[in-house]
């Protein structure tokens, strides 16, 4: 590594030990070396090249009029230039610095969406360069509305501290963008919906019954299906009667073919009316470089190699480990900003996950509904189970596959 890198790194308090103490040390001797040129420039100005020693009364009698102030003035000539190049030099250092280290200030000052983070491949021995920001993201928007459909985001960098965030969602191909700016940690929302669920708040049964609900009965649900045409893909919100845990809710879901966009889940969390719930599914992307696996199992089910549907185990750590991960001290600036409890202010609110977290620990993942993207075929398939409570259906697409 050279020393080049090594200077980056300190800048960046990457540098530890002994290779920390050496830039220390070569900081020190520079600060020793210019107080040694600024003290011999300060003894030289008075001192002239044809006055170079201490002057009696017999030679200040004899020295031409005038020669004094002319020694004088070329002294002080003399060091102004040095002062100039010592100053260009410093210039020179400084701007070099500002280069290496003004964006890791920078960042520490301004959450920087864009910054990126290298995760040796040790399978093709080469490095893959990933932006967390996605991993956060991608996490945030599944447990809050999942059903828009996977995430990732495209950044576009304008200047230190402001960024074009383009939030984008994807479901069978279809996207749908939304556009954020964030400016020296303040976000302005062109679209307010981005990070809300499509659903909604009355759609499931679990919460409102009778005309307190927008959801219809499944026997008027298949009503309106039989003059669907075949060829069309329906969003649809299933409630189901009572509550099914994990272990229900994997049966359920191996039973029926369809794509699962969201599982709403129980959960108590004061002054929180939104949904909460998990996508039953592996993201597009891979993220599994960029978190612990240890610490947090199943984040991205890729992480998981075993066949057929996910086990309930599985499903239940993928939970659990997306509410720690948004708890972790990587994300509090993405919280404050993303997910501000007060209005025009950067507030974050990890106690709506703590509590989230303790009740999924205490009580398990139970879920009062499925959201699925289905054909018709099989969305009737669905509505003749037992359990189907309710139907909400709020969009429908053309499937020409």
């Amino acid at each position: 590594m050279g020393y080049e890198e090594r200077f980056k790194k300190y800048l960046s308090g990457e540098l530890k030990g002994e290779e920390k103490e050496a830039i220390e040390e070569d900081m020190e001797r520079l600060e020793v070396l210019l107080a040694f040129m600024d003290k011999k420039l300060d003894e030289g100005i008075l001192e002239g090249e044809a006055y170079g020693k201490p002057q009696t009364e017999e030679r200040q009698r004899t020295r031409p009029e005038g020669s004094l102030g002319k020694a004088v003035s070329r002294a002080v000539n003399r060091k102004l230039r040095r002062y100039a190049a010592i100053t260009g030099a410093a210039v020179l250092v400084l701007v070099l610095m500002l280069v290496f280290s003004l964006s890791p200030v920078l960042d520490m000052i301004y959450y920087n969406p864009a910054k990126t983070q290298e995760v040796l491949d040790e399978v093709s021995d080469s490095a893959v360069v990933y932006q967390p920001f996605q991993l956060s993201l991608a996490v945030y928007m599944e447990l809050f509305c999942g059903e828009k459909g996977f995430s990732a985001a495209n950044i576009r960098e304008e200047g230190y501290g402001r960024y074009t965030i383009d939030v984008y969602t994807h479901i069978n191909g279809e996207v749908t963008h939304h556009l954020l700016d964030l400016v020296r940690n303040h976000l302005y929302r062109q679209d307010p919906s981005w990070n809300v669920s499509d659903i909604p708040g009355n759609a499931f049964t679990h919460y409102y019954k009778g005309d307190l609900g927008c959801s219809i009965a499944p026997q008027e649900a298949e009503k309106r299906l039989e003059k669907l045409p075949e060829t069309f893909r329906v969003r649809a919100a299933l409630s189901f009667s009572e509550l099914k845990d994990i272990e229900e809710l994997s049966k359920f879901m191996d039973k029926y073919e369809a794509q699962y966009l969201y599982v709403p889940i129980e959960i108590q969390s004061a002054g929180f009316a939104g949904y909460w719930g998990f996508t039953p599914k592996a993201a597009g992307y891979v993220s599994t470089d960029l978190y612990s696996k240890e610490e947090y199992p199943y984040l991205d089910l890729f992480q998981y190699e075993g066949e057929g549907s996910y086990p309930p185990d599985v499903l239940t750590q993928h939970v659990t480990s997306m509410l720690r991960f948004m708890l972790a001290e990587e994300n509090k600036k993405f919280l404050e900003i993303f997910d501000s409890s007060v209005p025009g202010e950067n507030v974050a609110d990890p106690l709506k996950y703590e509590e989230a977290l303790k009740y999924v620990e205490e009580n398990g993942v139970n879920g009062y509904g499925v959201v699925v993207s289905a054909s018709k075929e099989q969305l009737l398939a669905m509505l003749k189970d037992s359990s189907i409570d309710g139907v909400y259906m709020f969009d429908s697409t053309l499937d020409l596959n």
